[in-house]
């Protein structure tokens, strides 16, 4: 009779780590705070990571988390909401927000019943005027002050935006690239993308909810830059030696 064979240890699976490194004004790393836990939050007075001196927090702004193998992050109704820049074209939905350089930007479609405006007229005499153009949608730009100072229709299929160059220009903003971003519109469908056109700081676009979190994102939270660093698990990519 054949003795038992010994049953196989069971394999432990290691969720892998995760780390936010901060990314100071000239480009170089700074602190560096573990997420080691499954769930991590950061605030200006509460969570895992406390930054006091960060006015634009709120008490408690973001939580970090895993599920599985993939990290996510969750804005918990702050005030300022969570920014992760652009690696590639997306969506736009109506009451997205932009953070390019300085500037802070809402997008919002244009109602049916506004397009339908045609000229106006009284007792028969049309009102004189600037020219009209189809308007399908426009950035309003948001001040400190909690109010919009300057609002941009979107009446083209494509709309480029800089600090010299494009459809709309902000020439006071030192952080935004000449040509920064694009927003495009398809005719088709209606709807609208946009994208960073190879801009020095980037684009950023406010996320709903949580997110999932690539390895190398950036990601704005109040007057903070960090980038999430994904941690291998120990042993992960070792290489033998002679």
């Amino acid at each position: 009779m054949m003795p038992a064979q010994p049953k196989p240890a069971a394999v432990q699976t290691v969720q892998p780590g995760a780390r936010l490194t901060t990314i100071l004004e000239d480009g170089t790393d700074g602190p560096v705070y573990s997420l080691e836990a499954d769930s991590t939050d950061l605030g200006r007075e509460e969570g895992g990571i406390v930054l006091p001196n960060d006015p634009y927090l709120s008490p408690r702004h973001a939580r970090f988390f895993r599920r599985g193998s993939t990290w996510f992050v969750r804005d918990l109704d702050s005030l300022n909401g969570i920014f992760v820049r652009l690696a590639r074209p997306a969506s736009l939905v109506d009451g997205d927000l932009l953070l390019a350089g300085l500037q802070v930007l809402k997008f919002a479609l244009v109602s049916g019943a506004e397009q339908a405006l045609g000229p106006a007229k009284q007792h028969g005499t049309l009102l004189f005027g600037s020219p009209i153009f189809p308007r399908y949608a426009r950035l309003c730009q948001r001040t400190v002050e909690g109010v919009t100072r300057n609002v941009f229709y979107l009446h083209k299929n494509e709309t480029t935006v800089g600090r010299e160059s494009g459809d709309i220009v902000f020439t006071d903003d030192p952080f935004l690239s000449r040509r920064h971003l694009v927003i495009r519109r398809d005719t088709a469908r209606g709807t609208f993308t946009v994208e960073d056109l190879g801009s020095v700081n980037g684009t950023y676009l406010a996320i709903h909810g949580e997110v999932a979190l690539e390895n190398g994102a950036q990601i704005r939270l109040g007057q903070h830059l960090f980038r999430f660093d994904l941690l291998h698990s120990r042993g992960e990519g070792a290489r033998r030696t002679s």
